[in-house]
C-alpha cells in the first residue's frame, strides 16, 4: 500500500496547477510514514496550489507586457481557444490529465515506475513542446527525470532502428521501455489551428513549422530530397501523397496534423522491437496541442499499448475514457 507525497516546495513555485495536481500523485510516500501530517499535507498542496496560480498569473501578465499579448488573454478568448481546440481534436485534455491516467495502470497493474523504466519521446524539436504543462516536459523534469530524444522536426523518429536499439538496451535489468511520440499543433489566441503567439514577437507563427512547411512544399508541387535538408525531406515524401486529401479538408491545418500522426505512428511501429529484455514496451501517441501562453498544453491520446517478448499487444486506451 502505499499514499502520496509533495515533491520540494521550491520546485513546485514555477509549476501550473495542473503539473502541482499531477507531482502530488507522482510521489510514493513509505506507508510507516503515511500518518504522519496528513491534514497538514493536504493544506500544503491547497496552499502551493494557490502560490503557483499567482505566480503563473502573474508570469502571464508578464509575458503579455513584453510579447504585446491580447488584452482578453486571460478571460473570454482564452476559454474561446480552448473550446476550438478540443472541439478539433476530440478527446484532447490537458497533459497533466493524460500523465495521471497512462501512469496509474502501469504503476499498479504493470508494476512499471521511474526506477524500472526508462523513458524516450520523439515529439518535434520546437522549444514551445517543453512549455509548463505540455506532456513531454511532464514526462521527463517531473517523473522520469531524464529522456532519450528519438525525434526530431515534425515529431517523426528519425533515430529510427539504431536510435530505438541503443535507446532499449539502456534498460534495467530486467525492465521497462516507455516513448510517447506524435506531432504537435498551435493555437492562436483567437483560436486559429497552426498558428501560435510566441513570447516576444507580435506576429503568429506557424505551429508546427516544418509540417505547414512541408505541406506547402508539397501543394506547389513538390522539392527533390536535400541530403542537407533530411529530416524536411521525409517529411515531404511522406506527407506528399496526402496532400490532396488535406487541402479538400474542412480544416487543413487540423487534417494536417492528423495525416501527420497516421505517418508517424507507422514508422514507430516499425522500428521498436521487444528483444531488449524481459520487461515491457509502452508506446503512447498522439498530437500536442499547444495552447496560448496561459494556458497548459492539451494531447488528444490516439495509441496506448504495451506489449512484451513473447506477447501480444494489448490496448489501454479505455482508460482515458474513465
Amino acid at each position: 500500500e502505499t499514499s502520496y507525497w509533495l515533491p520540494t516546495f521550491g520546485k513546485l513555485l514555477s509549476q501550473t496547477p495542473f503539473e502541482v495536481s499531477v507531482m502530488a500523485l507522482a510521489q510514493p510516500k513509505p506507508v510507516n510514514e503515511r500518518r504522519r501530517g496528513g491534514v497538514g499535507v493536504g493544506l500544503l498542496a491547497a496552499g502551493v496550489a494557490l502560490v503557483v496560480l499567482g505566480n503563473f498569473r502573474s508570469r502571464g501578465q508578464q509575458s503579455e507586457k513584453h510579447a504585446v499579448m491580447p488584452e482578453a488573454f486571460f478571460g473570454l478568448q482564452r476559454m474561446q481557444a480552448a473550446h476550438t481546440a478540443k472541439e478539433a481534436f476530440a478527446g484532447a485534455m490537458s497533459g497533466a490529465a493524460v500523465m495521471s491516467k497512462a501512469l496509474w495502470p502501469l504503476r499498479w497493474k504493470y508494476g512499471m515506475g521511474r526506477k524500472n523504466t526508462i523513458y524516450a519521446q520523439s515529439l518535434c524539436a520546437d522549444e514551445i513542446n517543453s512549455d509548463n504543462g505540455h506532456l513531454g516536459r511532464l514526462l521527463t523534469e517531473y517523473y522520469y527525470g531524464r529522456v532519450f530524444p528519438l525525434g526530431g522536426i515534425g515529431g517523426a523518429p528519425y533515430g529510427g532502428k539504431t536510435g530505438f536499439a541503443a535507446f532499449s538496451h539502456h534498460v534495467p535489468d530486467g525492465g521497462n521501455v516507455f516513448v510517447l511520440f506524435g506531432p504537435h499543433i498551435g493555437f492562436s489566441p483567437e483560436g486559429e489551428p497552426g498558428k501560435f503567439l510566441r513570447n516576444g514577437q507580435m506576429a503568429l507563427s506557424t505551429s508546427c513549422g516544418a509540417l505547414c512547411a512541408a505541406y506547402s512544399q508539397c501543394s506547389s508541387g513538390g522539392m527533390p530530397a536535400d541530403s542537407k535538408d533530411m529530416e524536411q525531406s521525409w517529411l515531404r515524401e511522406k506527407l506528399g501523397p496526402k496532400c490532396k486529401d488535406i487541402k479538400e479538408s474542412s480544416n487543413p491545418m487540423v487534417e494536417l496534423a492528423l495525416q501527420a500522426y497516421k505517418v508517424i505512428e507507422e514508422e514507430i511501429l516499425s522500428i521498436v522491437n521487444t528483444g531488449f529484455g524481459s520487461g515491457n514496451l509502452v508506446l503512447l501517441g498522439g498530437i500536442q496541442i499547444n495552447m496560448p501562453y496561459g494556458m497548459p498544453g492539451f494531447f488528444k491520446p490516439m495509441h496506448f499499448s504495451i506489449r512484451a517478448e513473447g506477447r501480444e499487444p494489448e490496448n489501454l486506451m479505455s482508460v482515458f475514457e474513465r
